[in-house]
């Protein structure tokens, strides 16, 4: 049987709003994910799953709970701490929106290295640009770019300096928040073809954080369906979108459009 990659226990996050009050944005939530699975993240805006993924890739502290990696716990460390251990090469997070998470002062090729010279091996600094060219390569982005700033480059062009920062180093997990949400149709269709070709070339396991369930349903190994802070159903894609138990999954498989929806097989594929 496969191993257990990463495992939630209890995770919950309170953000506090003054006078002793609090916001409950993760309540609760428990789950394993499997070496080489992609787990599927959904739910409404304002659900929970960005903070439970922030959660997991150490960017926020829980309020409660524990979380283990590879056997390890984590739940002890902060970010500052963590982005310090070994550990971090391994978990890494592509993110929503990539201007916002590119330093605008770098070039692409800097930031793309960036990994490298806060946790790389004295042999991967030594090596530093092949690799920034490997994993640019790999994330479907020109050489000839590396030398931009990030506002010279398109939105697509963008996602795909994220995700080579986020494979440079080779981890084991890939948290993807609505990686694909601010592009069009056409080059969503491409970055998800790219995911799913390094996921295949690099044996990683993802959690892929996303509102589009026509996507999720196609690439998912299991789903996880959260509602207001809370884990409302999990199972196998195929389970939840055939017998869905909650009344929530089926609203939300109910509201996905039906027509003119590009489809992507598990290979990265667009079928005709």
């Amino acid at each position: 049987m496969t191993e257990i990659l990463l495992e939630a226990g209890a995770i919950v996050k309170d953000f506090p709003l003054g006078r002793g009050k609090v916001l409950r944005a993760v309540d609760q939530v428990s789950f394993k994910l499997r070496t080489g699975e992609i787990l599927g993240l959904v739910g409404e805006s304002g659900s929970g799953k960005s903070t439970l993924a922030r959660i997991l890739a150490r960017l926020l502290p829980q309020t409660e709970g524990a979380i283990w990696f590879d056997k390890a716990s984590l739940a002890s460390f902060s970010g500052p701490r963590f982005a310090r251990m070994a550990e971090r090469r391994d978990i890494q997070m592509v993110f929503q929106d990539p201007l916002a998470s590119l330093n605008p002062r770098w070039r692409a090729g800097q930031i793309i290295g960036d990994p490298i010279r806060r946790l790389g091996t004295a042999e991967e600094k030594q090596k530093r640009p092949a690799l920034v060219a490997e994993a640019a390569e790999r994330s479907g982005l020109p050489a000839a770019l590396l030398n931009s700033f990030p506002h010279q480059l398109s939105g697509g062009q963008r996602a795909r300096v994220d995700i080579a920062r986020a494979i440079v180093l080779r981890p084991k997990l890939l948290i993807l928040d609505e990686p694909t949400s601010a592009l069009d149709a056409s080059l969503q269709a491409h970055v998800v073809q790219t995911l799913m070709q390094l996921r295949a070339d690099l044996d990683l396991t993802y959690i892929f954080v996303t509102h589009d369930l026509n996507l999720v349903r196609l690439i998912a190994d299991r789903i996880l369906v959260m509602q207001k802070g809370r884990l409302v159903e999990q199972g196998p894609a195929r389970q939840i979108f055939d017998t869905p138990k909650e009344a929530y999954t089926r609203e939300l498989i109910a509201a996905i459009p039906q027509l003119g929806q590009r489809r992507i097989d598990r290979t990265g594929r667009t079928p005709v």
